[in-house]
């Protein structure tokens, strides 16, 4: 007999709803498979994270789509979206997230009463979302260096 092996989904977990709201929102996380401040947001909501919107912005790992991310004004992992707000930059407190997304009935007790302890001063980054051209790329000058001979 073997225990612990199913290949069944997760059950859900103490953020399951917090995520479902945010995504129900519409709010959008990006990041990469190698960012590590990525990895730490993704392990914060445990096997929950399966209900969050997730972006790749490397074209290497599953999914990515650098020019969605760019579109998105995405310049550094991890990157919140809200819609009708703007991006929010880095690792954040799931309580954090739940309170701009108004999202904080659905978050267990221990972050309800977090949240209340807590300064909430986070204001998302309003940003603009259309995409930005890259500028032009100039060439290199050349130099000449001259030594004086005495």
């Amino acid at each position: 007999m073997l225990v612990g092996c199913t290949n069944s989904p997760q059950e859900p977990g103490k953020y399951a709803e917090t995520a479902k709201c945010l995504t129900e929102k519409g709010v959008i996380m990006y990041g990469t498979f190698w960012c590590s401040h990525c990895e730490n947001q993704k392990k914060m909501f445990g096997g929950d994270v399966q209900f969050i919107t997730y972006q790749e912005c490397d074209e290497k790992g599953v999914g990515g789509d650098r020019q969605k991310c760019l579109a998105a004004g995405v310049s550094s992992y991890p990157t919140w979206t809200f819609p009708g707000q703007g991006n929010l930059v880095g690792e954040q407190d799931v309580f954090v997230l739940a309170k701009l997304a108004n999202c904080q009935d659905t978050l267990p007790e221990e972050d309800k009463q977090a949240l209340e302890e807590a300064e909430l001063t986070t204001e998302v980054e309003s940003v603009s979302v259309s995409p930005v051209a890259a500028p032009p790329v100039e060439s290199p000058t050349e130099t000449t260096t001259t030594t004086k001979n005495e």
